[in-house]
């Protein structure tokens, strides 16, 4: 989506003091000619003189985020103010002994405001940065060996080009990104923290979902996020820990013990322990970790001056007074730079921001008449039966059953198969309440199929002004009434739904398992009912498969040719397979039973352990006959939620020892209608498979030549 543009325009602005020595840096002109000067008035005096290239603008977008500390999700931080930063700092950078990273000790930064925008509704934002800047900081790094690299945050990109080849099929190599996805939730956690295991999935969410000719614009997007979205601390050395800590002595009489870590620190790097340069240095102030060159020796401590970049800052009204407070500061580094395309950057926003739980690319499309209704649950409308169940409540055109179990739908192919698809996550509703003169509103919801029902209370969330974007708090009184003009914290004056950023939306809502019926009441200012909608029901799921790993028949081996009677189960803790001094060949047969609410699909899968091409063909696992194979399973029916997976596998003698990981991918069918993957598009036009609850357990197994 487009950013809100900023008043002045870009070529209008006058360069900073630190601009103009930028450029002046570049053309050799004096920085008296530049500083203070516009775009526009350099390029109708200086045209001839400076490079036509440095006159235009080079587009940065983004998103700021604020982060779900529990599921990871990012919610977009929408009517935020961005303010692009011109930076020049110096560092005490920290390259620990064997380690692949580097870390950076701000010891002076300068920084200047270049422009700003607000971002747009869902959070995205793009500004326009001088190309010179740009070019600036490419030639300084590039002038100085191994800078491009120090300065690089890690992204999801550099980590799995780091990984050995790993071959998922016949073929050429897909490249490493591709295999991604198949490396189990173990081995995607040993490459990274929490936020890497996450992307990865998602990575594979992705691409199992798409299509023939589908764009991979979200695959390199997440591709080029940073692997770690916050600061962690570098390994110090020992004698540091001891004594910031309190032990030991490493300062002189009288000092304390950071004075005695900076002096350290001072004749490490060439400096006098009371230089200006180490005035702010703090062991608690640092950034990283950053990727590290290995081509070089380097000193463990590296004094770095005068590092140029373009940063961000941005700040919201988070509190309602009027005021922009402060959400994201002192960002470093956010922009990985390269001559080409630059990747979107992504700003998480501090705890305090106010977020966006409801946004999508596009607003439902809501008709009020005269009485209230509930038009659409997120962007899945519930009043067109082509589309939704509003009896029962289910959605039933994405994730339909297969026609023979095996093969799911081709994508957009409509037939007379319908899908009984819940929802998950948080839902919001859409529709009408501002009718009658009504004053309040609540949404009155049942668990007993409309036996009785019951007001949601406690369901509070944020919509915006359309004026400027400022929050307008949306919350209930204890008895849920919600009023349909909410009251503006700035003016205490009513807003106008017509004045809010979704003005239809009435309800954000993470409802209870099971099958909700949910109606509106509108009232007058007594809060005396003067309407109730027509009943919806909605059917939300919000549990993973569960595909167990039963420790009394879930693996088993045996030698090949030897009679299936001999075939022997293995234990779940540390399962070893010895194949002998001399290995043969042999079989091994995996099953897991899978069980599900709402199942959509389960498979099994091994992974090999050579994978590296130099040591010949990859050898692992192959697939072998038995009547009874069934490594894979898709619904064919909404009653189909529980299937026992069978296969039986095979390995050459010749194989590698090691560890082979056996793996059971199940998935639930439920969906959140946010449309964020495009599956309110037309076409798919919500004829698509989308997965967004999986339960994904694995075992290692070992294979040895020993008895």
């Amino acid at each position: 989506m487009t950013a809100k543009s900023a008043v002045t325009k870009p070529e209008d602005r006058p360069l900073s003091e630190l601009q103009g020595r930028r450029l002046a840096a570049l053309s050799g002109l004096d920085v008296k000619v530049l500083a203070g000067q516009s775009v526009a008035q350099l390029a109708d005096k200086l045209r001839w003189q400076l490079d036509p290239n440095w006159l235009f603008f080079r587009r940065i977008c983004g998103r700021v985020v604020k982060k779900d500390p529990l599921t990871g999700v990012e919610y977009g931080v929408p009517f935020a103010t961005v303010f692009v930063e011109d930076t020049d700092c110096s560092f005490i950078s920290y390259f620990p002994t064997g380690s692949r990273y580097v870390w950076h000790y701000p010891v002076f930064c300068h920084r200047e405001v270049i422009g700003s925008v607000k971002t747009d509704a869902c959070g995205y934002f793009c500004v326009l940065v001088p190309r010179f800047q740009i070019d600036w900081i490419l030639r300084w790094r590039s002038e100085r060996i191994c800078f491009p690299i120090i300065f690089n945050r890690p992204n999801l990109d550099d980590l799995v080009r780091e990984l050995p080849p790993h071959r998922v099929g016949p073929g050429p190599d897909p490249g490493p990104e591709r295999g991604l996805p198949t490396f189990t939730p173990a081995v995607l956690r040993s490459l990274g923290d929490g936020e890497t295991a996450r992307l990865a999935r998602e990575l594979g969410q992705k691409q199992s979902a798409r299509t023939l000719g589908a764009s991979n614009q979200l695959e390199s997007s997440l591709l080029s996020r940073r692997q770690f979205d916050r600061e962690l601390p570098p390994p110090l050395p020992a004698e540091f820990r001891k004594a910031l800590s309190g032990h030991g002595v490493v300062a002189a009489k009288g000092a304390s013990a950071a004075d005695g870590v900076r002096a350290a620190i001072a004749a490490k790097v060439g400096l006098d322990a009371h230089s200006k340069q180490l005035a702010k240095f703090d062991t608690q102030r640092f950034i990283g970790p950053f990727l590290r060159c290995f081509d070089i020796l380097l000193p463990e401590w590296q004094l770095i001056l005068d590092v140029p970049d373009i940063t961000f800052r941005v700040t919201q009204d988070t509190d309602g007074d009027g005021n922009e407070e402060t959400i994201y500061s002192e960002g470093y580094f956010d922009v990985r730079w390269n001559a080409g395309n630059l990747p979107n950057v992504t700003l998480v926003a501090s705890s305090i921001a106010k977020e966006a739980r409801f946004c999508s690319p596009g607003q439902p499309h809501v008709d009020c008449s005269t009485d209230p209704t509930i038009v659409t649950a997120g962007l899945m409308t519930v009043t067109d039966a082509t589309y939704f169940d509003a009896s029962n409540g289910y959605a039933i055109r994405p994730n339909r059953p297969s026609a023979d179990g095996i093969n799911p739908h081709a994508p957009n192919l409509v037939d007379a198969h319908v899908a009984q698809t819940p929802f998950c996550g948080a839902v919001q509703l859409y529709g009408c309440v501002d009718l009658q003169g009504a004053k309040y509103y609540r949404i009155l919801h049942s668990v007993d199929n409309g036996g009785s029902y019951s007001a949601i209370t406690g369901a509070a969330w944020n919509n915006y002004s359309t004026l400027d974007g400022h929050p307008i708090p949306i919350s209930p009184d204890t008895n849920g009434w919600y009023e349909v003009n909410p009251i503006d914290p700035i003016t205490h004056a009513a807003v106008p739904r017509a004045n809010l950023e979704f003005p239809n939306m009435i309800l954000d809502w993470t409802a209870p398992n099971g099958k909700n019926v949910v109606k509106i009441s509108i009232a007058n200012a007594a809060k005396v009912q003067l309407a109730e909608s027509v009943p919806v029901a909605l059917q939300v799921d919000n549990t993973a498969p569960s595909a167990p790993f039963d420790p009394s028949n879930w693996l088993a081996w045996k030698f090949a040719g030897d009679p299936d009677s001999t075939l022997t189960v293995l234990g779940l803790n540390c399962p070893l397979i010895q194949r002998g001094a001399t290995p043969r060949d042999i079989e091994v047969v995996f099953r897991v039973t899978v069980s599900a609410d709402h199942l959509r699909d389960a498979t099994l899968g091994v992974l090999g352990c050579n994978h590296d091409p130099s040591s010949g063909p990859t050898l692992t696992f192959t697939q072998q006959p038995d009547p009874l194979n069934n490594p894979s399973h898709w619904y064919t029916t909404p009653t189909d939620n529980s299937v026992e997976l069978y296969q039986r596998y095979f390995l050459d003698a010749d194989a590698k020892p090691g560890c082979y990981t056996f793996h059971c991918k199940a998935n639930s069918r439920a969906i959140n209608p946010s449309g964020s993957n495009g599956e309110n598009q037309i076409p798919p036009d919500w004829y698509k498979d989308e997965v967004y609850i999986y339960a994904w357990p694995s075992v290692s197994v070992a294979v040895v030549n020993e008895n």
